[in-house]
């Protein structure tokens, strides 16, 4: 007997189940589901970061604090000099740190416009760029300082030269060089001219993209001309207005080198990476040339012939074919896919992409060919340095330097360049990204790259001098020879296909043996497949192995470490309870979701396609078979797959060409069905690239269980299937994804490059189903290891998983998604599975009992049945039948919804701080004790309240709440709700003239309030009816005398809990009341600068009636229900809990008869449909009620006991009751 843990892991779901393993098969020990929320949060069905939404609010408020900052940096230097009226340091200092802005009367004055009397800073900037200013006269002084305070107030951010694109790419370059063209053709040099002559005509100024150099950076040197202001009041003023900090280095987030784990990883722009990639890629060409008997590596002169080809600036990434031409000339050469003879015949399909070296050919433009020698020659910082620390100090300067005045004067400085050749050295623009190796490895490897050898035996190479022992690495002769013994063992390996041991490290240890080395340093040899791996396990203080962090740097992917982190919490708590131990045998299927970002995004429109590809073939299956035969038809899935299958092979069999009907594959007793391109009973697989519609006369009488390659008609099977388009399909998909390559490798921003991966992956899926479709048909032979038999997961997460797991057990074995679906099919669990998958949290738990029980045996009897079903379709054998498990193998497992209770985790975040390790400049601070410094958040970690601002008014003596709208955002509906009566009458007027959609199109149409004075309706205030107890976040700067108008109003964003209390009346009846506590209460509560002496409890510990605290409800909390009392709960199966439990996903208020109540949602445990497609049903539960997926209660109704309070629900899924009467 031998136990396994079944385990089926997705994006926020664990089922598992064990097992005992025997001869006579499987017995059933226990199972269970947990779900989790997903390490990444959803918006409108897209996916995003979790922490987006908070880092973006936090970039905007660091956004405003420095604007702050700008201004109170000029506002001293505009009081030093007397530009502006005084402030004290203790009212600047309080704007700066709790955000009191100056209430000064004449500073308010200074900034206050006034278009009677021409005051406002348009005219100020005007007047200072075009009239000499008497800086003696303070009315002019405070004029001239009022136009610098605007020109600091509009900026903007100026890009540094690393991330600055193509000067004529972009709508905001577009739209800067419109608005200079603008200005040009109004006759104004500077915008501050151009802008006040927009004001004085009543035209639009805002909502312009502008240049911080170009515009604002020459109006203020003009204004500094024109005022002949003395140097040191430009470098005042300059520095105060145009200062900006750098951005924060993002150095120490760089992760670490693979073969050199204490060194960080390379930059791609460095041209040793450069020249350590283009050798790599060179170095595993092989090309049959004429007299060539096998594929050979290139000749030296090869590969000088195709060296230029990489050292191109105007193509940093090329076709292969380029390489394969440049060599074998035009029409002389095919690539891995063409089907055509020639001369050459090379291994890299022609439209892979190539990478070339861009930064590499930018300095042999400048220094020429032998680039670094020459610009050795010519760097005056370079005495004493070897040739490499000069290369590092050059590309360091263009790495490094932001401004690229400041790059222009280091390279006409050190490296004595014309100015011309100082401007191109500035303009080399370095690509933002990072290898996956240090420059140390890729230097060690470089040394044998150089030499001709493969990239995995330069890497085996690389690093052996550290795993020679000290006398033989001292002794020079016998180190060489030992490196070129080792590299012809590498050179001419073959491994052994009888010893599953047998790998070049095992021939390199037993060369090491061998001859007298010591073999313990060999670990230090880098390896070509070497990835991060998980430390040792270790026992807890009962001696107990258990699972460590899975946290590592080589898995950055939020939505596999929460699933990973829950995975751990599982394992460890069966090995705690002795239900497994590290003999136990673990199989594992993981979720393709679990897979980064762009690639799920990908395999969602894959899907969504495929699924709407599917309603339309079922839709044109009704139609056109009831054309034919005046029949109706409800298509099952299998005949919308031969639909498909139809389709994509142009209504032709391509066996016999005979031409098919719709009626010949539809309905009762078809002519056509689907047949295996590869037979199962030899290895193929029963994926649908592995399927085609075929005669069934032909495939019973002569395919059988033979490859198309094997018929005596293959010849013309291969022309129907080139009739077919399908090698077209694949050429097509691969130049797309050439193209998406490189669009990838070129993007300028985050959100360009993660379209072209997506659409890369997107277009791979496609390009691996017909390619794998057309290979079925010119296969002579299955290859080793075709088959999804043996169903290995090779993810990245499954990979690290795997290495993960192996921490504690020694037989994990993953199991794809595909094989689990196959062997419920044939164990007769998919209609079950089907009718739960989406309705049910159950079907996680059917899985992972159905992925226990594959194992080597099942696979054996897999392949048998397979080769029987062959026969049986050919009319050669009864029909076959599959072994179960166990005898009542789908009876128990369909069984498993009636008792199985699943565990909901639910962490509780709000009393969670924030805590960072501290880094300045990139780097970690260390304390004396050489551990890191941590800093102490005092933050949120949830919305508090919506974003939007609602005013107040009073109308009729009701204060009603308002938000102002732009007409674009506006629906029908809202045109009623203006809260301005002319307003109205206007919208509603242009509204009747040229229809809704027209007239919100301010672009489109201009609907005004009075032509004459050109004031144009733009926004309209609007009453939010939904608005009625908005919370009051903040006192206003600038307050009214009314008092309802000096808040700022947001509307709740949501509650933390709800507080239940209960209790007796005077005539012992049971009573409750509740409190509701908002996020923004929690959130002041649990900041670690709160008051605990003012609130020492979340709530009160007792009502206003004195009833005591029965419990505090969150989201997540679970609850059993229970009808007259708690007692009922004592003597209740797996199965009766099984319906009582619920989990609480939401509360509110709610106002009836004017009393308050408590209205509580809960879902069912096992319930998997979105809130969208459900409904939820109020009243309080009944013993003998219909099932509710979502049920409706008041607070007097929650008749139940509570999480935390009464049980507890284990990650098993057990209930533990605190109180014993319940036990």
């Amino acid at each position: 007997m031998a136990k396994v843990l079944g385990l089926d892991l997705g994006t926020n779901s664990l089922g598992w189940a064990i097992l005992d393993e025997s001869d006579q098969g499987y017995t059933l020990l226990d199972k269970g589901v947990e779900i989790f929320q997903e390490g990444v949060a959803r918006d409108k069905n897209n996916e995003k970061p979790a922490v987006q939404d908070r880092t973006n609010a936090r970039a905007l408020r660091r956004h405003y604090f420095r604007r702050r900052l700008r201004k109170i940096e000029l506002l001293k230097v505009l009081i030093r000099y007397d530009l502006c009226p005084a402030l004290t340091d203790e009212q600047l200092a309080a704007w700066r740190q709790t955000q009191q802005y100056p209430l000064d009367e004449e500073f308010l004055r200074w900034q206050r416009t006034d278009d009677n009397v021409d005051r406002n800073p348009y005219h100020d900037r005007y007047v200072a760029l075009t009239e000499p200013l008497d800086l003696e006269d303070r009315n002019q002084r405070w004029l001239l300082g009022r136009a610098l305070y605007h020109l600091a107030q509009r900026r903007g951010f100026l890009s540094n030269r690393k991330e600055a694109g193509d000067d004529t790419e972009g709508t905001v370059k577009t739209d800067i060089k419109n608005l200079s063209a603008e200005m040009e053709a109004a006759g104004c040099r500077y915008l501050g001219e151009y802008f006040y002559a927009l004001y004085q005509r009543k035209e639009r100024i805002r909502s312009r993209y502008t240049s911080r150099n170009e515009h604002y950076l020459a109006e203020f040197q003009a204004i500094c001309d024109r005022q002949q202001l003395s140097d040191e009041w430009r470098k005042a003023l300059y520095r105060a207005i145009f200062f900006q900090r750098e951005l924060k280095s993002q150095k120490g987030a760089v992760g670490r080198c693979s073969f050199e784990p204490s060194k960080s990883r390379c930059p791609v722009s460095h041209p040793r990476f450069e020249e350590f990639r283009m050798l790599s890629f060179i170095n595993n060409i092989r090309v049959t040339g004429p007299g060539d008997k096998m594929p050979r590596p290139l000749t030296a002169a090869e590969v000088e012939t195709i060296r230029p080809l990489f050292f191109r600036r105007s193509k940093p990434y090329f076709d292969f074919e380029e390489i394969a031409r440049k060599i074998a000339g035009k029409g002389q050469y095919a690539c891995k896919e063409d089907r055509v003879d020639a001369p050459y015949r090379f291994n890299f399909a022609g439209t892979a992409t190539v990478s070339g070296c861009p930064v590499t050919a930018s300095f042999r433009a400048i220094f020429g060919d032998e680039w670094l020698r020459e610009a050795r020659s010519l760097y005056l910082l370079g005495e004493g340095k070897t040739e490499e620390q000069v290369l590092n100090d050059i590309w360091h300067a263009l790495f490094s330097f932001n401004d690229e005045e400041r790059l222009r004067e280091w390279a006409c400085e050190n490296l004595q360049l014309t100015d011309k050749q100082a401007e191109a050295f500035a303009a080399i623009r370095l690509p933002q990204d990072y290898a996956a190796l240090s420059l140390k490895a890729i230097r060690k490897i470089l040394a044998y790259l150089r030499c001709g050898y493969r990239y995995d035996e330069a890497v085996f190479l690389a690093n052996l001098r550290a795993a020679l022992p000290k006398e033989a690495d001292a002794d020079r002769e016998r180190r060489h020879a030992i490196q070129l013994d080792i590299a012809s063992l590498l050179c001419n390996y073959q491994r052994n296909p009888y010893d599953r041991f047998d790998s070049k490290e095992h021939r390199i240890a037993d060369y090491f043996y061998d001859h007298g080395l010591d073999t313990s340093r060999l670990d230090r040899l880098y390896h070509p497949s070497k990835i991060e791996v998980y430390p040792d396990a270790r026992p807890n203080a009962d001696g107990m192995l258990q699972l460590g962090s899975p946290r590592i740097a080589a898995i950055r992917n939020p939505m596999a470490m929460r699933a990973l982190f829950r995975l751990r919490d599982l394992v460890n708590t069966l090995l705690r309870e002795g239900r497994i131990d590290r003999g136990t045998k673990i199989r594992i299927e993981f979720a393709r979701g679990l897979n980064d970002a762009n690639r799920r995004k990908a395999i969602e429109q894959y899907q969504r396609e495929r699924e709407a590809e599917n309603r339309k073939y079922a839709e044109e299956i009704r139609r056109q078979y009831a054309a034919e035969t005046g029949r109706a038809i409800e298509p099952s899935a299998d005949e919308v797959l031969k639909f498909r299958l139809w389709e994509e092979q142009q209504h032709v069999c391509p066996y016999t060409g005979r031409q098919i009907r719709i009626s010949d594959f539809i309905g009762a007793g078809p002519d056509f069905d689907i047949e295996h391109t590869l037979p199962r009973a030899r290895g193929g697989d029963d994926s649908q690239m592995n399927k085609t519609l075929c005669e069934n006369r032909f495939n019973r009488e002569t395919k059988r269980a033979k490859l198309p390659a094997e018929l005596a008609n293959h010849a013309e099977i291969r022309e129907r299937i080139d009739s077919f388009g399908w090698q077209e399909k694949v050429e097509s998909l691969q130049k797309q994804i050439a193209a998406q390559v490189r669009r990838s490798k070129g993007a300028a921003t985050k959100t360009e490059k993660d379209s072209a991966i997506q659409r890369r992956h997107y277009l791979q899926m496609h390009l691996d189903y017909w390619r794998g479709k057309l290979d079925r048909f010119t296969m002579t032979e299955v290859p080793e290891g075709f088959s999804n038999r043996q169903g290995v997961d090779i993810g990245i997460i499954g990979k690290y998983a795997r290495l993960y797991l192996q921490t504690v057990f020694d037989r994990i074995y993953t199991v794809k998604g595909s094989t689990t679906a196959a062997f419920r099919k044939m164990w007769g669990l998919q209609e079950e599975y089907a009718r739960k998958e989406r309705t049910n949290h159950v079907h996680h738990c059917i899985d992972a009992i159905t992925i226990a029980c594959i194992g080597r045996r099942e696979y054996d009897r897999w392949a048998q049945y397979a080769a029987d079903e062959e026969r049986y379709s050919y009319g050669e054998s009864g029909k076959p039948r599959f072994e179960k498990p166990w005898p009542t193998f789908t009876e128990d497992v369909r069984a498993v919804a009636d008792e199985l209770l699943v565990a909901h985790h639910t962490p509780d975040n709000m009393a969670k701080q924030t805590r960072k390790k501290l880094r300045v400049r990139g780097r970690i601070k260390l304390n004396e004790a050489g551990q890191p410094i941590y800093q102490q958040g005092d933050t949120a970690r949830c919305r508090l309240h919506q974003e939007t601002f609602y005013g107040a008014i009073e109308r009729e003596g009701e204060i009603r709440y308002v938000v102002r709208k732009a007409l674009a955002q506006l629906q029908p509906g809202d045109i009623d709700k203006i809260v301005d009566d002319a307003v109205r009458d206007r919208v509603r007027e242009a509204i009747d003239e040229v229809g809704f959609k027209t007239a919100m199109n301010a672009g489109e149409y201009t609907i005004w309030m009075n032509r004459a004075k050109g004031i144009a309706i733009r926004k309209v205030r609007i009453f939010t009816p939904s608005i009625t107890q908005p919370i009051a976040l903040k006192k206003q700067r600038d307050r009214s005398d009314k008092a309802y108008k000096q808040d700022y109003h947001v509307a709740n964003d949501g509650n933390y809990c709800m507080a239940v209390y209960e209790g007796h009346d005077k005539k012992g009846r049971t009573k409750r009341t509740f409190e509701l506590v908002s996020n923004l209460e929690a959130a002041q509560y649990f900041k670690a600068s709160a008051d605990r002496e003012s609130r020492p409890d979340l709530v009160p510990q007792t009502d206003a009636n004195g009833f005591p605290l029965k419990c505090i409800l969150r989201i997540g909390t679970m609850v059993l229900f229970y009808e007259n009392s708690p007692e009922e709960l004592c003597d209740c199966s797996r199965q009766e809990l099984a319906k009582r439990l619920y989990k609480v996903t939401g509360f509110s208020t709610l106002t009836v008869a004017q009393n308050s109540y408590g209205r509580l949602t809960l879902k069912h445990h096992q319930e998997a449909r979105p809130a969208s497609e459900l409904k939820a049903k109020s009243g309080a539960w009944k013993i003998d009620e219909e099932y509710r997926a979502v049920i409706s209660i008041l607070h007097t109704q929650l008749n139940a006991l509570v999480e935390g309070y009464d049980f507890e629900l284990t990650v098993t899924g057990e209930i533990k009751f605190k109180d014993d009467r319940l036990c």
